[in-house]
C-alpha cells in the first residue's frame, strides 16, 4: 500500500518535473499532453489510495513519518488517529499544490482558461467513455439474454421434435405389430 502511494505521489512529480522541463519549448499542448496525462494519473492514484487506506486502516508514508517522528502518536488503523487524518490530508494537498502549479504553468503559456478547459474536455470524454461502456454492457446482456432464448427454444423444439418421433415410431411399431399378427 505505501509503494502504491508513493508511486502516485512519484508519478505526480515527475510529470510536475516533466511538464517544467518541457513548458518553454513547447509550441502546442500536444507536446505536454503525455506530462499532464501521468499527472492526473498520479492524482487519481493519490486518490484511491487514500480511499483504500481508509476501508483497509494501512499506515501510509506520511503516518509512518508522523509515528516516527512524535513518540507520543499511536496508529490505531480504523482511521481516527491524528497521524492517519494528517497523512491524508498532507498526501491531498501535496497532489493538489501541484496540480496547481501545473495549472498556473499551462495557462500562462497557453492562455488564461488552457487548464480549465483540458479538464471539462476530459471530464466530457470520460462521460462519454462511461456511457459507451455501459450502453455495449446493455447490447452484450441483451445479446446474451437473445442467444439464451434461442437455446432455449431449439432444445424445446429438439425435444418436440424427439416426442414427436417417439409417437410416430410408436404408432409405426403398433401398426407393424398388428400387421404381423394378422
Amino acid at each position: 500500500m505505501v509503494a502504491e502511494v508513493l508511486a502516485g505521489i512519484a508519478l505526480v512529480s515527475s510529470a510536475v518535473k516533466g511538464i517544467k522541463a518541457s513548458i518553454e519549448t513547447a509550441k502546442d499542448i500536444k507536446d505536454i499532453a503525455g506530462s499532464i496525462d501521468e499527472l492526473m494519473t498520479g492524482v487519481e492514484q493519490c486518490q484511491k489510495n487514500v480511499k483504500v487506506k481508509q476501508r483497509s486502516g494501512q499506515a501510509g508514508k506520511w503516518q509512518n513519518y508522523l509515528r516516527l517522528r512524535f513518540s507520543s502518536v499511536k496508529e490505531t488503523g480504523d482511521g481516527t488517529s491524528i497521524q492517519e487524518v494528517a497523512a491524508e490530508v498532507i498526501e491531498q494537498k501535496h497532489a493538489e499544490r501541484e496540480v496547481w502549479q501545473m495549472q498556473l504553468l499551462i495557462n500562462k503559456k497557453f492562455g488564461a482558461n488552457t487548464w480549465n478547459d483540458i479538464i471539462i474536455m476530459r471530464q466530457q470524454r470520460i462521460e462519454e467513455l462511461e456511457k459507451k461502456r455501459h450502453k455495449l454492457r446493455h447490447l452484450a446482456r441483451e445479446k446474451a439474454a437473445a442467444s439464451a432464448a434461442m437455446w432455449k427454444k431449439i432444445f424445446k423444439e429438439g425435444l418436440n421434435i424427439l416426442i414427436l418421433l417417439s409417437v410416430l415410431g410408436g404408432g409405426a411399431y403398433v401398426f407393424w405389430y398388428i400387421s404381423e399378427r394378422n
